[in-house]
């Protein structure tokens, strides 16, 4: 599951320099002020909604970048949208354990060569694959066929 959470956010690390910020532009964030919940325009309230209980606990760097986020959902097809709004919901329902544990684990796997992580995907999905299930008369997909005599 968490490998799945990990993978799901590739797109969306929330933390430090899984961002792509440079040590200079995260020394600065982090002295700024970010918005507190109430000063978010509607729009953005709506879409970043599964994270309203958390928002202020959520650091500035990470407040910045859901912002970030938030203002170019319009530039998002449906689908985009809905798939980045599925994942924060995910996201809001982790402890602060395992949000660090997704950001330490995004790092390392965001250093893996591209095949690398394309092939971890794809070992991923595969895994998720539910198992095929035999009939009731023991035939069916997945079922070891009987010895031949």
């Amino acid at each position: 599951m968490l490998l799945g959470a990990l993978l799901c956010f590739g797109a969306l690390p929330l933390g430090g320099t899984a961002w792509g910020l440079g040590a200079a532009h995260a020394a600065s964030a982090t002295t700024a002020r970010a918005p507190a919940w109430a000063q978010l325009p509607s729009a953005q309230k709506e879409f970043l909604a599964p994270l309203e209980e958390s928002w202020e606990s959520l650091g500035v760097q990470t407040r910045r970048k859901l912002i970030g986020i938030a203002q170019r959902q319009t530039t998002m097809t449906s689908e985009q949208r809905e798939r980045v709004k599925s994942r924060l919901s995910q996201w809001a329902q982790l402890s602060t354990e395992e949000r660090e544990l997704a950001r330490k684990n995004y790092q390392q796997l965001n250093k893996l060569p591209p095949d690398q992580r394309q092939d971890l995907a794809r070992r991923w999905q595969e895994a998720k694959q539910p198992a095929p299930t035999a009939t009731p008369d023991g035939g069916g997909e997945g079922a070891t066929p009987a010895p031949q005599q």
